[in-house]
């Protein structure tokens, strides 16, 4: 069933041990079953794996591809390379062996970048003392030992450095720091007195000759070095071109190859065969029993094995409505025996998000935006107009994935918001439209035909909606909460809990109860008399039937919780509170735009600036406030009425390819 997750088996297998590491591999490259350690009472008579020479052998490769990986240069990997026999991909991996040249040439690169370093280093000391034209040689010797002194937030007070180290010679610089020399054995001391007053300190180097001399040498220096430089990066780029794609080929498929080897050496088993555990979805069983059948010539035996662990959760939705299960993730995930509400939540929580907006203007914006986004995540542009701080805040906070679920989760619901706003005759607030079917306000003061925007038809009147707006958000909530409380029932009921599945019925009759009573409220037909009014005898005797059952069933947390249900269900006329905020807000704001261009030429400068910045922060208030309060209504409202969730997840052994297929080499 599409509203559960995927049905579970455990299966045991158990194979002869010389086609272990053809089974482990199949098993991997199938890529459906979880594996699980061995039940307990089977392994105490088995015998643990230890690491073999094959597999010391693939680790030892393994690093070094990772390193050659780490030392060359990346570039584009245009082929995949297809899936080798072991002995052949061992062969073939011990061919590539240039770790003297890498290692000859990052020793030179290391070097030739230190050395910049150090050429930099000096020449921003010589920038710091351009101001005295000294020999450099002056600055160390045998004698003293010379740093800059740096300013921070306060001044540096020369007088209190002579104070405190009388030997030292203190020389002003224009840019009001200070070289300091003093004796190296007073070292200690000038630190001391660099941290009360807070100043920072830089060691000028051993250098000879004139400032003018000694940087132009530098210069040469640097030169000489960054040209060497080219010359060991290039190198290194020609043997990325050459190398880079075998590389990380063959350390793809050696890593795959360790994970199987890994497995396969630590497996229980006898001198002959043997046995692994784990789950697999349940109508995959015969599959894979087909697969270690043939990846053991019939050498193996797979069977379900009964257990009362929980199983992993594998969902099993329909493709369309693979995205959200993303937010049913965010909230927890389902145990594989309770409803999985990815479904419901796909299609209702659009509908809430669509009525919510309700301005078709809005629901255009955001059906483009959405579009654009997913287009630019999928296919992003190498110049992109967007500020790339901005587009790196977002892309750090949620992701390229989760920022590509919202921007296809907001175009149906912004479809909807598109069609609630034709039938509400909102466009920015503005009523386009020669005909509108639902008035939710008064519209503009004064409007008139000719004027802009036009008077419409009004089918159905403000006075006339909102009321039935609101008993319609109501009834929502109770169809809500009692599709909830039904769903819970049959969780309970497929569990065997029958205290759980009677205390669902309960809260239902509670809440329809309720309900009724409510609106016999509203209607003032409150007699209990069965002669005058059915309803509200049977609202009563519903109410006190749910009490009864609830209080049976959950005790005193049950009794705690009753005024819960009544705000769940008023919780839903949120969904028109939010409409209508936010088509006043934009009808206000337009109503400012057109009073303003009626006064006078400033006042509509004033309405154009309010009327774009305020539908702007509208239109950010449309798309976050429906959606924020469109997923609570389903999390808390709706989920709590059946949802366990802290299911675990179902983690296949398998590997992602990258480099590499699962298709044999030609």
């Amino acid at each position: 069933m599409v509203l559960y997750p995927e049905k579970m088996s455990r299966v045991r297998i158990i194979g002869s041990n010389s086609w272990r590491h053809s089974i482990i591999s199949s098993i991997h490259d199938a890529g459906f079953l979880q594996l699980e350690p061995v039940d307990p009472s089977i392994e105490k008579i088995l015998d643990r794996g230890v690491s073999g020479e094959l597999y010391r052998k693939i680790s030892t490769l393994l690093q070094r591809f990772r390193s050659y990986e780490m030392i060359l240069p990346p570039i584009e990997v245009r082929d995949r390379m297809g899936k080798l026999p072991l002995d052949k991909l061992l062969e073939e991996a011990e061919k590539i062996n240039i770790s003297s040249d890498l290692e000859s040439l990052k020793d030179s690169e290391t070097d030739i970048q230190g050395e910049l370093k150090e050429i930099s280093m000096r020449l921003y000391a010589l920038d710091l003392i351009e101001g005295l034209n000294y020999d450099l040689s002056i600055y160390n010797n045998s004698f003293v030992t010379s740093y800059v002194a740096i300013a921070k937030e306060e001044k540096i007070q020369p007088e209190m450095i002579k104070q405190r180290i009388p030997d030292a010679s203190i020389f002003p610089l224009p840019s009001g720091n200070y070289i300091v020399s003093i004796p190296e054995n007073l070292e200690s001391e000038f630190g001391k007195a660099a941290s009360d007053q807070s100043f920072d300190l830089l060691h000028i180097p051993v250098m000879s000759g004139s400032p003018s001399e000694y940087r132009s040498m530098l210069m040469d220096k640097r030169n000489k070095a960054e040209d060497a430089l080219k010359v060991v990066k290039n190198d290194l780029m020609e043997m990325s071109e050459t190398y880079y794609q075998k590389v990380v080929q063959y350390r793809e498929s050696l890593e795959i190859e360790a994970r199987k080897l890994d497995v396969s050496e630590k497996l229980s088993s006898t001198k002959n065969a043997f046995v692994m555990e784990g789950w697999v979805p349940a109508k995959r069983v015969e599959e894979l029993r087909g697969i270690v059948e043939k990846a053991s010539s019939g050498a193996s035996i797979v069977s379900t094995v009964e257990t009362g662990e929980e199983p992993p959760t594998l969902f099993n939705n329909p493709k369309k409505f693979r995205l959200f299960e993303f937010f049913v993730r965010f909230y927890s995930l389902p145990q594989s025996d309770e409803f999985d509400p990815t479904l419901i939540f796909g299609i209702i929580f659009p509908i809430f998000f669509g009525i919510m907006v309700g301005d078709w203007g809005y629901g255009l914006i955001i059906l483009i935006g959405a579009i654009w986004l997913v287009k630019r995540i999928d296919h992003p542009r190498a110049n992109s107009h967007i500020p790339k701080k901005l587009s790196s805040f977002a892309l750090t906070v949620l992701g390229k994935n989760p920022l590509r679920i919202l921007g296809k989760t907001l175009i149906p619901g912004s479809i909807l918001a598109i069609i609630v706003g034709l039938m509400f005759n909102n466009f920015f607030g503005f009523p386009l439209l020669p005909v509108t079917l639902f008035q939710t306000s008064t519209g503009f003061s004064g409007a008139h035909i000719g004027a802009f925007p036009p008077t419409p038809i009004v089918i159905f009147h403000v006075a006339l909606v909102i009321p039935k707006l609101l008993l319609l958000s109501g009834y929502i909530g109770l169809a809500m909460v009692t599709f909830g409380l039904v769903l819970g029932f049959i969780n309970e009921t497929r569990r065997k809990h029958r205290r759980g599945a009677a205390g669902k019925i309960g809260w239902i009759l509670l809440a329809w109860g309720i309900a009724i009573f409510g609106l016999n409220l509203i209607h003032h037909d409150t007699s209990l008399n069965p002669a005058v009014s059915l309803s509200t005898p049977i609202a009563v005797g519903l109410i006190i039937a749910g009490l009864i059952v609830i209080i049976a069933t959950e005790k005193a947390r049950g009794a705690m919780e009753i005024p819960s249900i009544i705000s769940h269900v008023l919780s839903y006329t949120r969904i028109l509170g939010i409409l209508l905020a936010s088509v006043v807000l934009a009808q206000v704001i337009d109503l400012i735009f057109m009073k303003g261009v009626e006064k006078s030429p400033l006042l509509a400068v004033v309405g154009i600036i309010i009327l774009i910045f305020g539908q702007l922060f509208n239109l950010v208030i449309a798309i976050f406030e429906p959606g924020i309060q469109g997923a609570r209504l389903l999390y808390v409202e709706f989920f709590s009425k059946f949802y366990n969730g802290n299911g675990k997840y179902f983690r296949p052994f398998r590997s992602v390819r990258k480099y590499t297929s699962e298709n044999e080499e030609k």
